[in-house]
């Protein structure tokens, strides 16, 4: 049993498995063996209504953008295809880019206050003993995902929002005074919010390989001794598996959070996320000078972004914003 599969095996929700799902989709992509959707077609009658102005697809990132578009009077759906709540991870964040909820009416002062979990000072950031360097206010804020998009939400349904949860994107028929999502709602313009593996950017690209991937893993973890400091970037071995090693640490309301990240292209025999995993546990006690077996693994952390030179990406078609 590889060290990866021994420490995640203990941590609940079974991030093995999930780990392995990515996995395969990681595979997929390097070996161009994706398929493409075809969720999008073109249709040249108009549609007998239009209910909304906006309608957004993808929860999590859609509720930011849908609180505020509320707020200035507009009609607006959501549709997500499970339940809109927030992870238990943190996501680090600085003051100054929390201060936009507050500028655009979205959270009040005290509710902000209530969704910052955790705050520290410096930060470093190090690529040897001796170039290292600490700055302040940079990502140093914790924000609490679960309160923030529940506080979001119920802002949203307060302010004349539709919300629909259970609901995955199926396919939209662009018409020309409008589009119809999943056969059953219509609006003036739809906003894909579904993420890197949106079924409509897949079909927007035709499967074209990505020119750059940044992969990542991490976990959360108890047992460290108290450190109120964080790494915005740090590295500290030399070229593993034709690649540099960059690492970030933050203190969390759990423990603390390390990740492992690193940038290479989709060559079909680049290493997989777990071969990743299996050099995170190999180095994590000498990039934080403790031992495996001092820590209580909370969470597991993976997932791999592909990057693209033709990007913002335009789409062929209209009424869709990506």
């Amino acid at each position: 049993m590889s060290i990866t599969e021994e420490v995640l095996a203990k941590i609940p929700g079974s991030p093995l498995e999930g780990l392995r799902r990515v996995d395969v989709l990681w595979k997929a992509l390097r070996e161009e063996t994706l398929s493409v959707p075809n969720v999008v077609k073109v249709c040249d009658h108009n549609l007998d209504s239009v209910d909304y102005d906006v309608v957004i697809c993808g929860g999590t990132l859609g509720i930011l953008i849908g609180a505020a578009l509320v707020q200035k009077g507009w009609r607006v759906t959501l549709i997500e295809r499970g339940i809109l709540k927030g992870r238990e991870q943190e996501w680090n964040i600085s003051r100054q880019e929390l201060t936009t909820f507050l500028e655009l009416g979205l959270l009040s002062e005290e509710e902000l206050k209530n969704a910052i979990a955790t705050q520290f000072n410096p930060v470093r950031v190090s690529f040897s003993e001796d170039s290292e360097i600490f700055v302040r206010d940079v990502l140093n804020i914790g924000v609490d995902p679960v309160y923030l998009l529940e506080t979001l939400k119920q802002f949203f349904l307060e302010n004349g929002g539709n919300l629909i949860e259970n609901m995955p994107f199926e396919k939209v028929s662009i018409h020309p005074n409008g589009v119809c999502i999943n056969e059953s709602i219509n609006t003036r313009l739809m906003l894909d919010a579904m993420g890197h593996f949106s079924p409509i950017v897949r079909q927007a690209r035709q499967g074209k390989k990505p020119d750059g991937v940044c992969l990542v893993v991490g976990t959360c973890a108890k047992g460290f001794t108290q450190n109120d400091t964080g790494d915005l970037i740090a590295s500290f071995t030399p070229i593993q598996k034709q690649c540099q090693y960059f690492w970030e640490a933050f203190p969390a309301r759990d423990g603390r959070t390390t990740y492992l990240f690193t940038y290479l292209d989709a060559d079909r025999d680049r290493f997989s996320l777990e071969s990743l995993f299996d050099d995170y546990f190999r180095l994590l006690p000498e990039y934080q000078n403790i031992e495996l077996n001092q820590l209580e693994f909370v969470r597991a952390l993976f997932g791999f972004f592909p990057c693209y030179r033709q990007n913002p990406l335009k789409l062929e078609w209209d009424r869709i914003l990506p």
